[in-house]
């Protein structure tokens, strides 16, 4: 499924809270985006129209089986390209944000995976090393 940055953004958002808040309003939305509750009205009727987001979302907004499906591939990949972004060229949180959101809209989604999984394999890479030196600190054999 194609989905434009902004709708993207409001995936994540929703996916995001869901996992801080029992009960997620179209307030909440505006203040995690910083955009204005018209707006986020107006794009939860597009998504509703995408079949992401349940109809009744003026109660509470709840991610339809198909939003949360696509929301959780996305979320894992999201992280990943944010850390390139964040770690790998030292962009500040903000940028690395921002840029993180354009990579995931405008390129490939097989792209996007080959990004994420060596940047998961980097990650990886590196916990094992400091796990490494601090058994070896722990344990030195002089």
């Amino acid at each position: 499924m194609e989905i434009c940055t902004g709708q993207y953004r409001y995936l994540l958002s929703i996916y995001r809270l869901t996992a801080e808040k029992r009960r997620i309003r179209c307030v909440d939305i505006a203040d995690d985006l910083g955009v204005t509750r018209p707006s986020v009205s107006k794009m939860m009727k597009c998504m509703v129209r995408m079949e992401l987001v349940e109809p009744d979302y003026c109660e509470s907004v709840r991610l339809t089986k198909q939003g949360r499906e696509l929301a959780h591939k996305f979320n894992s990949d999201y992280d990943m390209v944010y850390a390139f972004f964040r770690r790998m060229l030292r962009l500040t949180p903000d940028d690395a944000k921002e840029h993180a959101f354009q990579f995931m809209t405008s390129f490939p989604q097989t792209t996007v995976h080959k990004l994420s999984d060596v940047m998961q394999k980097s990650i990886e890479a590196s916990q094992k090393k400091r796990n490494s030196a601090e058994i070896h600190n722990e344990n030195p054999q002089n």
